[in-house]
């Protein structure tokens, strides 16, 4: 029975965790977290010094594991060396400039500035953003004298020995687990479909195997391709049994059994070849870039724009902030600082912001009455603080609203213990949270060039040209690895537009046109017959006629196809065509002969309907003379 329950439990946490990476990232946090503040808070103690020496240790501790991601043990460590360099230096730097109140905030800026600047330099560049700003801040904070500030850099070195402790010896990082991990959680969202064979389920499903995707370029195993065709396998099945639910034949049952014979096939080969597996990541070589082509890769990366909006912020937040508090105006500056990082519309910064407010206001309630019941009781004062840092790792990165809501219980906690008035603080963190959230609001009203509206149109519009691609790449002839990778990258740009849309989904805030639904349900089913026709491979073993008469049916719906695409892609692209960017002007492709068998003609007629359906749904008139995607507040007529 407690066998049984613990297994329906971590098939639930695999469902909602593909591959328990979050669970693991937690657990990691949590622990170097707790063991680094063991042994600086137990040294501080021990030699009568001030407990804040151990601040900057455990913040490393709690911050550095979210970002330490690489595979290879040279990069790993490598990655930890810098986040680590950054810290102490921001932190050092700050603690000089703390006797100059003037060249410390504007230090503060330049941090930020730069931090958000190399927001999208992967997840290294976003470590030492994070680690920068809240090291600079505490330098600030604590105004240190050298002989704290040496005291205070040594004792940090607990920091990375505990992160390195847990990453690579109690919570280590295992490849064929993950990758055994990430296979189950595919096996489990694909389950779900058979239950319940819902677009949401289809979704989830895809986001598995995108991160299945990921494992296996960790990895590189020498089965990789035979991998890759199975996942393909399974989404092709759980597509054909979501659209055969509706009917009422023996189709149903049928695709529900191909679906449950494609899950069976990819555990079958999920179960060997873990050594080999292993062994391939080790001995896999990355690939070699000169100088110039890492600058130039660097500086294509680079967020002028999100770095100039988010610093007006900070400047305004700041100068706000510290008419609130000469102490505490941080909470509003940081406010800005993660409000603006990752946002590229002005409904995902309102979003963002929406859900830091509502996570500080349930946090700041929470923390006021938890801290008196244990203000005498250290040992469950020490388990609720492990939760909260669990907790805010687990959820930062992927649930905004949960992670701040954890991260400000922990804040009233610490505060708490260290002796604060918990009514005036709570009363002033929410005061500076709001004044950071309502500044975001209006920079991103003035300075976002990018409405919500916009940015789902030009989502929608790189969906499209992948789907153009995957056609195009099918009409080609082209192999079965090319046409697989033409998939994935249409699945990651629908992935972007589900991001980009889940603002626009808030229904408390607003109210979107109906027709999006109807739009999206078409592109979903257009992604499933993208992917079905995908998985066909290459064959000449037709007979010539009946492969000609394929050829010519295709070629027609291959034309049919890119012409409507190209025509949406023209409108919500900024008429970004081939032609446009200097492409052929001629979009027929070349059909050989033998490039289509009956089954691809087939899937091919399906696309065109179903390109033709979404056609029809994004081109139709609007009321009002608004656009599919645009939307309004409560109460205005849609």
């Amino acid at each position: 029975m407690i066998a049984a329950t613990l297994s329906r439990v971590a098939d639930r946490l695999l469902a909602a965790d593909a591959g328990l990476v979050r669970l693991h990232t937690a657990l990691r946090v949590a622990l170097a977290c707790l063991l680094a503040g063991v042994a600086t808070i137990a040294w501080t103690v021990s030699q009568d010094q001030p407990i804040t020496l151990a601040a900057p240790g455990i913040l490393f501790a709690m911050v550095a594991p979210l970002f330490v991601r690489d595979a290879q043990r040279t990069a790993w460590f490598g990655t930890l060396f810098y986040l680590y360099l950054c810290a102490c230096v921001c932190f050092a730097t700050a603690s000089v400039l703390s006797h100059y109140p003037l060249a410390g905030d504007a230090g503060f800026l330049v941090v930020m500035f730069i931090g958000m600047l190399c927001q999208a330099c992967g997840p290294r560049a976003l470590g030492c953003a994070m680690l920068g700003v809240v090291c600079f801040y505490l330098g600030l904070y604590l105004h240190p004298t050298t002989a704290y500030l040496v005291q205070s850099l040594l004792l940090s070195a607990f920091g990375p020995l505990m992160v390195a402790l847990v990453g690579r010896v109690i919570v280590s990082m295992r490849a064929a687990a993950s990758f055994r991990l990430a296979v189950h959680t595919v096996t489990l969202r694909a389950s779900r479909v058979l239950h319940a064979p819902v677009a949401a389920h289809l979704s989830a499903l895809n986001e598995a195997a995108l991160s299945l995707e990921e494992q296996l370029a960790l990895l590189n195993p020498p089965d990789a391709e035979t991998i890759r065709e199975r996942i393909v396998e399974v989404e092709v099945a759980a597509g054909q049994y979501a659209f055969a639910s509706g009917s009422v034949d023996d189709g149903v049952k049928a695709s529900a059994g191909v679906l449950r014979h494609a899950i069976a096939r990819l555990k079958e080969i999920a179960q060997g070849g873990d050594a080999r597996r292993v062994s391939s990541a080790r001995a896999s070589a990355s690939i070699t870039l000169t100088a110039a082509q890492r600058f130039a890769d660097l500086r294509s990366k680079l967020c002028w724009l999100p770095a100039a909006r988010a610093t007006t912020a900070a400047l305004l937040a700041m100068l706000i902030g510290h008419s609130l508090s000469p102490e505490r105006w941080f909470w509003a500056v940081i406010t800005t600082f993660v409000v603006f990082l990752g946002t590229r519309s002005r409904a995902d910064t309102v979003y963002r912001g929406a859900q830091r407010l509502v996570g500080t206001l349930a946090g700041a309630l929470v923390s006021v009455l938890l801290v008196a019941p244990l203000h005498d009781s250290p040992v469950w004062l020490v388990i609720a603080m492990v939760l909260c840092v669990f907790g805010w790792a687990y959820y930062i990165l992927s649930a905004y609203a949960p992670g701040v809501f954890f991260i400000t219980v922990l804040v009233g906690l610490v505060y708490g213990e260290l002796g604060f008035a918990m009514g005036p603080l709570v009363e002033l963190r929410i005061e500076e949270v709001l004044v950071g959230c309502l500044v975001s609001f209006a920079v991103a009203m003035l300075m976002m060039p990018l409405a919500a509206t916009r940015h789902v149109e030009a989502r929608l519009a790189a969906v499209l040209g992948a789907l153009r691609d995957v056609v195009r790449l099918s009409g080609a002839g082209a192999q079965a690895g090319d046409a697989v990778a033409a998939m994935r990258k249409l699945d990651r740009g629908w992935h972007d537009l589900r991001i980009a849309l889940r603002p626009l989904q808030t229904q408390r805030v607003v109210v979107w046109n109906p027709d999006v639904e109807l739009a999206t349900g078409s592109l979903l089913c257009c992604l499933h017959w993208a992917r079905v026709l995908s998985g066909f491979t290459r064959s000449g073993v037709l007979q010539e006629a009946v492969a000609l008469n394929a050829a010519e049916v295709s070629a027609a719906h291959v034309e049919s196809i890119v012409e409507r695409l190209d025509t949406l892609i023209a409108r919500y692209g900024g008429g970004a065509t081939d032609a446009a960017r200097g492409g052929s002007d001629d979009r027929r492709p070349m059909m050989p002969a033998f490039a289509f068998d009956l089954n691809r003609a087939s899937a091919l007629t399906q696309l065109d309907g179903a390109v033709a359906q979404l056609f029809d749904r994004l081109t139709q008139p609007v009321s009002d003379g608004r656009r599919v995607f645009n939307w309004a507040l409560r109460g205005k007529s849609v």
